[in-house]
């Protein structure tokens, strides 16, 4: 019994006195060692440690470490202010005193990890601990030392990748997970390279967009299911590295995870922690692409076009502006650089241009499109009117005209109401004029005006203008008399001639007595009128062209009675002269025959003489029947003769006494009296004797005119047609 009392109390004071070996404090004196000496090799002995002064480190940097034991050490990392806490034994396995990503305790064998320095300090002095040490604080975790530990390490700051997008250490507890990067977006064809270390555990790395992670992310049920299969990395224990290519995401953002949750088959169970550094890179498409809002297959000629790159594939600005270079003439040298470029071609045909980008990281690539140019736009014309035109006949009308085209021009048509009036088929300037003589030819109204420009493709464009032709000249009146005697009750003539060749028809409007009540209008160049009232009349004749406007002739027309007290006319009186003359000569002959007889019966033995036949008319009898003359063609008597018988008849007719001579003077007499009283008896219907055409130059504007007289008439006055001139013409 005493023995085993014995026993206990001496357990009891060996342990007593290893708890105060194992509590009592003191420094910790580690071999040194810094960044730049690395690689480095330790033969780190029982209950030692290794510290590596990491030097100044800024926020955001990065460094790698790649470590090598044959037995169990612990790996720390603290920051220069709480190092003393390690090295002073005192409690440093809290996070505000070491930094929990880069601690891995009881690790042996071979790792890697990088770590990433945190953005929420200052530039830092940062140290790196291989422990081989039983600390009093471990109570019993991590590497307790007892042996003898080979140690190799190296190490350094990681120069960033162009397209690294993460690359740091994950610590993931069971059942969780942790996001390597995300959301990103990249292009159709770009390469996602994954590359994994483990440190601790068995993770699994999914790729999966955003809508995937919307299932996957809730702490309960959620679902994996839907991740991006193709880029799974499933139970990585050790390094693994994988190069997806991003396909058919239908623009759609990416996460990248560290999955430590139970599956998929295959997968991890996420039964214990996970350390795993990600390192997840991108190589982007390189895939230049020409576009423009032109249709390239189709390019007007001479029209800007804006060529543009902005279609290339470029999420990952893995192209910066001077990276795009154009090949405009196709002759292999780049002549422009930028994003987009402006050009445009002068001549039909067709065009190659090539598009070359350089990546940040210095791969390059290229394509080309062929540009088809033609002519899509028709000439440009302006003319130097736009408005209608008034021009007035003897006026000179001049319309010019400008005009351009894309391409080449082939010729111009000045045309008026569709009629080609000039044209220009060799053209040297852009200019053209179209000057027009306003003239009696062209009728008076509106008329188009055409330009028509025609190019070397065959298109054309036409610029109309109306122009308007006006006549301003009012018809113009031929002389005429401005004052005439008429007599009371006598029809008279009334006529003008006007001319107004700008006008097809003129009206003329005769007004009689204008303003009076008995104001009469007669229309006609010729009109007839009678006047029933002595005194003075004024006749205007008002004449009006096409175009509204008039000329007026005026004439006073001074009415007078007739010259005998009765108011019969010379003509009246010249007819009861006439009638009475005949009246006489037939009394004369009634008496003279029936004395003829009486003598014959004394003469009972005398030879009857045969009447000869009666003859026509002779000129100068028809002349003194109707030429007008002051004088009467016959002039009474005052005592008519009485008839005698014999010798006394005779002398009293003053003719020849002799029966030979009276006989025949009476024959004679009969017959020229009784032809002009009886028809001819050699005509079965006889005709009335033809005119006599007369031919006359007018004095007063010297053109011919022709007029008929009656037969018998050798002179009569008559009015010129052309200006209305009172002509004297004769047969003479």
């Amino acid at each position: 019994m005493r023995f085993a009392s014995v026993f206990v109390v001496s357990i009891l004071l060996a342990t007593t006195a290893s708890v105060g070996a194992i509590s009592s404090k003191g420094v910790i004196a580690c071999s040194n060692s810094s960044l730049d000496n690395l690689p480095g090799n330790w033969s780190m002995p029982d209950q030692s440690c290794l510290r590596v002064d990491l030097g100044i480190l800024e926020p955001e940097e990065s460094l790698f470490f790649e470590i090598s034991s044959d037995s169990e050490v612990d790996i720390l990392l603290f920051p220069s202010n709480t190092v003393s806490v390690y090295q002073n034994e005192q409690s440093y396995r809290i996070d505000s005193v070491w930094i929990s990503e880069s601690v891995f305790e009881s690790f042996s064998g071979q790792g890697e990890w990088h770590w990433k320095v945190p953005s929420d300090r200052d530039s830092t002095r940062w140290y790196l601990v291989i422990d081989n040490l039983a600390h009093p604080q471990d109570m019993g975790e991590g590497s307790q030392g007892g042996q003898v530990s080979e140690v190799s390490l190296d190490g350094g700051l990681i120069s960033p990748q162009q397209f690294t997008l993460s690359d740091s250490i994950h610590r993931v507890e069971s059942g969780g997970y942790s996001i390597v990067h995300g959301p990103f977006s990249v292009d159709e064809g770009t390469f996602v390279e994954i590359h994994a270390r483990t440190m601790v555990g068995e993770p699994d790395i999914f790729v999966m967009t955003e809508s995937a992670f919307s299932y996957y992310s809730p702490s309960s049920n959620w679902s994996s299911s839907l991740r991006i299969v193709s880029a799974d990395m499933l139970q990585v224990s050790n390094e693994r590295y994988l190069p997806w290519e991003a396909r058919d995401l239908d623009g759609e953002d990416l996460y990248v995870i560290v999955d430590n949750r139970p599956g998929p088959g295959g997968g991890g169970a996420g039964a214990s922690e996970a350390a795993v550094t990600v390192t997840l890179t991108l190589i982007p498409v390189l895939e230049p692409l020409i576009s423009s809002q032109t249709n390239l297959d189709s390019v007007d000629v001479g029209a800007p076009v804006i060529l543009s790159a902005s279609g290339t594939p470029n999420k990952s600005n893995q192209i910066l502006e001077s990276g795009f270079s154009w090949d405009i003439d196709g002759d292999g040298t780049n002549d422009r650089s930028g994003v987009t470029t402006e050009h445009h071609w002068e001549d039909p045909g067709n065009y190659t241009v090539r598009l070359s980008v350089t990546s940040t990281d210095s791969r390059s690539a290229s394509s080309s499109r062929v540009v088809t140019v033609v002519d899509l736009s028709p000439p440009s014309v302006s003319l130097s009117v736009s408005e209608e035109v008034t021009k007035a006949f003897g006026e000179q009308l001049s319309i010019s005209g400008t005009f351009d085209d894309n391409w080449e021009l082939d010729g111009i048509d000045w045309m008026m109401d569709g009629e080609i009036i000039l044209s220009n088929y060799s053209l040297t300037d852009s200019t053209s004029e179209f000057t027009l003589q306003v003239s009696e030819d062209y009728s008076s109204g509106q008329h188009l005006v055409s330009l028509v420009v025609r190019d070397k493709s065959g298109m054309s464009t036409k610029k109309d203008v109306i122009v308007n032709f006006i006549d301003i000249t009012a018809p113009e009146i031929s002389q005429y008399e401005n004052q005439i005697e008429v007599d009371i009750g006598a029809q008279t003539i009334f006529q003008i001639f006007a001319q107004d060749d700008q006008s097809e028809e003129l009206v003329y409007t005769w007004i009689i007595g204008q303003g009076t009540d008995s104001e009469i209008q007669l229309v006609g160049s010729l009109v007839a009128h009678t006047f029933d009232s002595e005194g003075q009349t004024n006749v205007v004749c008002r004449v009006e062209n096409d175009a509204g406007l008039t000329s007026y002739a005026d004439i006073l027309v001074i009415v007078k009675s007739s010259e005998s007290s009765s108011g019969i006319t010379w003509q009246v009186v010249t007819i009861f002269a006439v009638i009475l003359t005949i009246t006489i000569l037939v009394a004369a002959l009634f008496y003279y025959n029936s004395a003829v007889s009486r003598r014959m019966e004394e003469f009972p033995d005398a030879e009857e003489e045969q009447e000869p036949p009666p003859q026509p008319p002779t000129p100068q009898m028809q002349a003194q029947m109707w030429r007008r003359t002051d004088e009467s063609t016959f002039t009474p008597r005052e005592n008519p003769p009485v008839a005698q018988h014999g010798a006394e008849m005779y002398d009293i007719l003053d003719v020849a006494s002799t029966p030979q001579d009276r006989a025949s003077i009476t024959s004679d007499f009969e017959d020229s009296l009784l032809g002009d009283l009886q028809p001819k008896n050699d005509q079965t219907n006889p005709q009335p004797p033809e005119g006599t055409k007369i031919r006359s130059d007018c004095s007063s504007c010297s053109k011919a005119f022709e007029v008929t007289l009656p037969a018998g008439i050798e002179a009569a006055y008559t009015n010129c047609p052309h200006c209305g001139s009172e002509e004297l013409v004769d047969t003479s």
